[in-house]
């Protein structure tokens, strides 16, 4: 029992060492670079600085992740569905590298943003079984938006107060950590129960504030998800005071709308003034006339590139589905899709509590916002070996551990069921022949 308990207990702690390396390596970078006029653009970026403590640290978090899933996987001996997920993410990741092995190094392989890491990601669902990885996660929640949220306004005061307000930005600290802090938001917001009057009330104050840098950093995609997000809070609750709710936040968000509007004009007119311009520069259009269709079905490799607005060797995208396929074919997607499509099997509600209930609706619309932001309604937004892709994972992975845990209980109980009948027949035989 001991043993037991030590082993959970180190998950655990492995889990939030993980974690803090992962914002090490988020967090400095965005502190010691510095920002660069882009006049093609007629706008600023920011160049990251990484030093060799902040690629160490990237670089063990990736190691400790895989670590980690390697024991989830060991630990929970996972069947059916899971095994064949297991099976067929794992045959993928072996002939992708097989090919990737000779077209680039071993670090670029294994840690670059294309890396053939991302086939493996759809199973860290698998982490959120273990009860004190996805506690550990809960608890962290409100620390990661807290300090997200000052990072994202701290940035964009600096840049405002250094170039001016009207002034644009292509790449910046901001919405790097925007897509951390969204994703934590979703997390603890739906996946959270409200169990008192101040976690109820700090969620609306959190998704305000994310609102706001949203408006900060200009964009349409994250504005209409933290929208769209404080919405789904309102809505995801039932009784006397659910009306209320639903009204207080709609009444929340138009007074939060006018005062942005009021206090920053230049933001919110340098916003809306786009409304009607395409922001992606007809990506979709270039990146068909160059690609075949179907190509994206087996992928093209870690080395897949297309030209775009004056490079000739890009490999990213912004849809992160089509930039799965681009560089490893469909079965990754394929396996994302069916991992969240767990989620929305029949809930049985004889063998789940209220809150469990709750908590698995609450995941099907953070997976909901998750799928969005993976197809384009985001900014900066990756899939791949990274904070803001494995929280929401952990969350989902929980969801999914309640719903099994139920069907197992539900198969048990009707086993019980028609063995009552047999052995009342044996009972009886004996008495009869006794």
């Amino acid at each position: 029992m001991k043993h037991n308990e030590m082993s959970i207990n180190l998950k655990g702690i492995l889990f939030t060492g993980i974690v803090v390396l992962m914002l090490i390596s988020l967090i400095l970078p965005g502190m010691t670079g510095s920002w660069t006029r882009n006049d093609a653009w007629k706008a600023y970026t920011y160049v990251f600085h990484y030093s060799t403590l902040t690629t160490l640290c990237s670089y063990m978090a990736t190691c400790l992740i895989y670590l980690l899933l390697l024991v989830c996987i060991w630990s929970n001996h996972a069947k059916g569905k899971a095994l064949l997920f297991i099976y067929l993410s794992t045959l993928v990741f072996i002939v992708w590298t097989l090919f990737t092995i000779y077209e680039a190094s071993f670090q670029a392989m294994l840690f670059d943003d294309a890396s053939i890491n991302m086939i493996l990601v759809p199973l860290f669902y698998l982490l959120g079984y273990e009860k004190s990885i996805f506690e550990s996660a809960r608890r962290m929640m409100p620390y990661i938006l807290v300090l997200m949220c000052g990072l994202i306004l701290w940035s964009c005061a600096s840049f405002i107060m250094q170039f001016g307000v009207s002034t644009e930005t292509i790449d910046s600290p901001s919405k790097e950590m925007f897509a951390v802090a969204i994703s934590a938001y979703w997390c603890y917001s739906l996946g959270t129960p409200d169990n008192n009057r101040f976690h109820r009330s700090f969620k609306y104050v959190l998704g305000i504030c994310l609102l706001i840098c949203a408006f900060l950093i200009r964009s349409r995609s994250w504005v209409i998800q933290c929208v769209l997000l404080l919405y789904a809070m309102s809505t995801n609750g039932s009784g006397k005071k659910a009306a209320r709710r639903k009204v207080l936040a709609v009444f929340s968000v138009v007074l939060v709308f006018a005062l942005i509007i009021y206090m920053l004009p230049n933001v919110t007119g340098a916003l809306f003034d786009r409304a009607n311009e395409d922001t992606r520069s007809g990506q979709y259009e270039i990146f068909f006339s160059q690609v075949e269709p179907a190509s994206l079905i087996w992928g093209q490799g870690y080395n897949a590139s297309y030209s775009y607005i004056g490079n000739e060797n890009y490999r990213y995208f912004d849809n992160q589905f089509i930039y799965m396929m681009f560089h490893y074919g469909a079965l990754p997607v394929l396996c994302l899709l069916g991992v969240i499509s767990g989620l929305f099997r029949k809930i049985n509600k004889d063998h789940l509590t209220a809150e469990e209930r709750a908590y698995i609706i609450g995941c099907r619309m953070m997976s909901f916002f998750f799928l969005a932001a993976l197809g384009g309604l985001s900014v900066y937004f990756k899939f791949g070996c990274n904070l803001s892709t494995l929280l929401v994972f952990i969350f989902i992975g929980r969801g999914l551990e309640m719903m099994s845990e139920s069907r197992k209980l539900q198969n048990h109980n009707e086993l019980q069921v028609l063995k009552l009948p047999v052995a009342k027949s044996v009972i009886y035989l004996d008495k009869i022949t006794g």
